[in-house]
């Protein structure tokens, strides 16, 4: 038996190995796109923007010399103020050194010490102009050097895009980074997507989803059925009698052997009620033997031709009762050669059992009569009856293995597999819930050498209708 951790690694390596590949298609797919959405070839595109860089790196330059020359310029504005701006400094501490004392103030001459203060308040002046030019030239020097910068920046980025465009000379290359430039988060998104998309959808159905469907309610069949069917022995080959006065119509290929004495002919359809229903779900074609004597019971043996593993069972269905199958399990009917059972369709379009079984048709059919039923594996009866105190039985099965019940058993999906079961595929997240007094039949989905589980198409088309 493989180891389940090996199997585990194996499985997540080989959902990475296709997710690598679908997420390379989506990006060669995007390239194809971004090729064809292209008006001018590869060539002349990578000539326009050769000429494109160059006549922009031409005007980056021109405009990074001039940016050069001005910050040089302010350089110099800016020593020359401060150089002034130190020589006031000097001058108003040597006239602030040669001021007059009190008493020059009180008996010196007047116009000359005029003349002294106007001489500070000029130099005060010119130094406080001073500072405030400097204050501005440095102002304009950190913008400059500012704009030099970013200029400077996209004269390398510049050079740095010519040299890329010089060496993407291979128009794969060159389509496959575009494309990754404009859509590498699409790309991204598929590769994970792929990756973890079963994942996240199994979380998002398993505990989210399934818990409220499993809150509706339960699927009943409105029905007159009061005794439920009984259902006999389930075998490779079965057998049953026709009584006199009895008629059973069987499919070809599915009639072992019968005793002398009953008369055989064709029936094209089961019902002429329905004759394209029942053509469409198997029953025509069939082989019709009467038994018209009053000497005793003749016996009728059934086998499945078609597939070596499938058992038989034969299902009494009596007066006042009914059991609801679809027309593909039923192999062959007894019933009175006066008068066909009558059989009823539901429909049932808005319950989630339809939805979540894609069944929305159900066929009924009503005793009293016998049914032949066949799957394509081993039958398995279940007989629920209700426990003291009135409180319903309660069965499960899975969803595709029901084969027959009781119309009054109540069937609703709910959820009883483990998550990691269900997330690495090895069961269905829904099992069918019946509920109530009555029987069910099911057939066991374990493979078979040689026995094939899955339906195919057609079969799936008529479970639709309850075919």
């Amino acid at each position: 038996m493989a180891n389940p951790v090996i199997t585990f690694a194996a499985k997540l390596v080989r959902k990475l190995i296709v997710s690598a590949l679908i997420a390379c298609l989506a990006l060669v797919a995007y390239s194809l796109w971004v090729y064809t959405r292209d008006a001018a070839s590869f060539e002349e595109r990578r000539s326009q923007m050769f000429a494109t860089l160059t006549s922009e790196r031409a005007i980056v330059e021109a405009k990074l010399q001039e940016a050069v020359k001005k910050q040089n310029d302010t350089a110099k504005a800016l020593a020359i103020e401060q150089q002034r701006s130190v020589q006031a400094d000097k001058t108003l501490k040597t006239l602030h050194e040669l001021d007059a004392g009190a008493i020059d103030r009180l008996f010196g001459d007047a116009d000359e010490q005029k003349k002294h203060t106007d001489r500070i308040a000029r130099l005060e002046k010119l130094k406080a102009d001073s500072q405030t030019n400097i204050v501005n030239v440095q102002r304009e020097s950190v913008l400059g050097e500012d704009v030099r910068e970013s200029l400077a920046i996209r004269k390398i980025e510049l050079e740095q895009e010519e040299s890329a465009l010089r060496r993407d000379s291979n128009p794969v290359a060159h389509y496959a980074r575009s494309a990754w430039t404009e859509a590498g988060w699409l790309i991204e998104l598929v590769f994970f997507g792929y990756l973890l998309g079963g994942f996240i959808g199994a979380l998002v159905l398993y505990y989210g989803w399934s818990k409220w469907v499993g809150r509706g309610r339960l699927l009943k069949l409105e029905t007159e059925s009061e005794v439920p069917p009984t259902i006999g022995e389930s075998a490779l080959t079965v057998e049953d009698s026709v009584w006199p006065g009895e008629v059973l119509w069987v499919r070809r290929g599915y009639l072992y052997s019968n005793e002398d004495g009953l008369t055989q002919r064709s029936r094209f359809v089961l019902n002429w009620s329905a004759p394209f229903s029942w053509m469409f779900g198997g029953l025509c074609r069939l082989i019709e033997l009467r038994n018209g004597r009053s000497d005793g019971d003749r016996r009728v043996i059934f086998a499945n031709s078609v597939s070596p593993f499938a058992e038989l069972a034969v299902v009494s269905v009596p007066e006042n009762g009914s059991l609801v199958i679809r027309a593909t399990h039923v192999l062959g009917l007894i019933a009175s050669a006066q008068s066909t059972p009558p059989i009823r369709r539901h429909w049932a379009l808005f319950r989630w059992q339809s939805w979540i079984s894609a069944q929305f048709g159900y066929l009924e059919f009503f005793g009293p009569c016998r049914l032949v039923v066949s799957g394509i594996s081993a039958l398995r009866a279940e007989v629920m009856t209700a426990a003291d105190g009135g409180k319903l039985p309660v069965g499960y099965t899975s969803q595709a293995g029901l084969v027959a019940f009781s119309p009054r058993l109540g069937l609703k999906p709910v959820r009883r597999v483990g998550f990691w079961r269900y997330c690495r595929g090895l069961a269905p997240l829904f099992e069918v819930q019946l509920t109530g007094a009555g029987v069910f039949v099911t057939r066991d989905m374990e493979e078979h050498a040689g026995t094939r589980n899955q339906e195919s198409f057609s079969a799936q088309v008529r479970k639709l209708f309850g075919l």
